[in-house]
């Protein structure tokens, strides 16, 4: 389930380039351009989340009773499906894109729920994402999606996206690694987890629920979060100023942390029904 964001331009404004259209698409290395006899497609896959969502440029219009439309402006033939079950993290990063591309091209917007074209407003078509998936749920369900409080999942989202930067800021001496989601196949259980390697300075993510440790001998368990704070918490620094709930195992805390490893063995979970699933299979609610 997608809404599809039809893309106009003023009529006075002569015809959009579509070849620097693609020129600016080549510019994010993220997306990548298909090309097939009816339509251009322009997918985003984002890695980190492990989501995609595409533009399409089409040789026919797609816009339902276009004749009722405002004369002055002409359809482009380009049009965005936002996804509707995904977090609103992602949605706001999809829209914000869609807000500087019709600056850089002058272009207008018009969906199927409105009266006529109109200038991109960021607020009102987050409004519309946020209304539309809020009736499908209570229509269709989650369609398997996992809900989860919005604060948190956009603590979360906004962690996973900033590892890179976060990386960079430490100089490559501390180990930040992704959050990556469980699922228990057999209970449904779920939540986020990360990878420590023992011994190793590392940045815990916000709102963890499981760890799972890499130990000396590369021999992998996991341990549910108040276990392992209980034992490792002592050694760790919460990290101020960025987000809560996150914190530091400095170089010198790592080397006396070693110790616990034993009293971490003691408390691991039986892990085999575990799979690893995306943040975008949570959805705020």
């Amino acid at each position: 389930m997608a809404i599809n964001i039809h893309f106009f331009r003023e009529n006075s404004l002569g015809r959009l380039d579509y070849s620097k259209l693609l020129e600016y698409f080549d510019n994010y290395p993220n997306f990548k351009t298909y090309y097939s006899e009816d339509e251009v497609e322009i997918r985003y896959v984002d890695k980190e989340f492990k989501s995609s969502y595409r533009y399409l440029i089409t040789k026919r219009c797609r816009v339902n009773q276009i004749y009722k439309l405002d004369p002055a402006y002409t359809n482009v033939n380009f049009l965005l499906e936002l996804p509707i079950l995904i977090p609103t993290f992602i949605a706001k990063e999809i829209l914000g894109f869609a807000q500087k591309l019709c600056k850089e091209f002058e272009l207008v917007v018009y969906s199927d729920t409105f009266e006529d074209v109109r200038q991109f407003n960021l607020v009102e078509l987050y409004s519309l994402f946020d209304k539309t998936r809020n009736a499908y749920i209570d229509e269709f369900g989650l369609q398997n999606k996992i809900p989860i409080d919005t604060e948190k999942l956009s603590e979360i989202c906004k962690y996973q996206r900033t590892v890179d930067s976060l990386r960079e800021y430490y100089h490559n001496e501390v180990d930040v690694n992704y959050c990556e989601p469980l699922i228990d196949k057999t209970t449904n259980e779920h939540g986020i987890s990360c990878t420590w390697n023992f011994g190793i300075p590392t940045v815990f993510p916000p709102h963890l629920d499981y760890i799972c440790i890499n130990d000396e001998e590369n021999v992998k368990f996991m341990v549910r979060r108040a276990d392992f704070y209980a034992i490792v918490g002592k050694y760790l620094e919460e990290i101020v100023g960025f987000l809560p709930d996150m914190y530091i195992l400095k170089a010198k805390k790592a080397r006396a942390a070693r110790k616990t490893i034993n009293k971490l063995r003691k408390f691991a979970i039986v892990d085999q029904n575990f799979k690893e699933i995306r943040i975008s299979d949570f959805i705020d609610r």
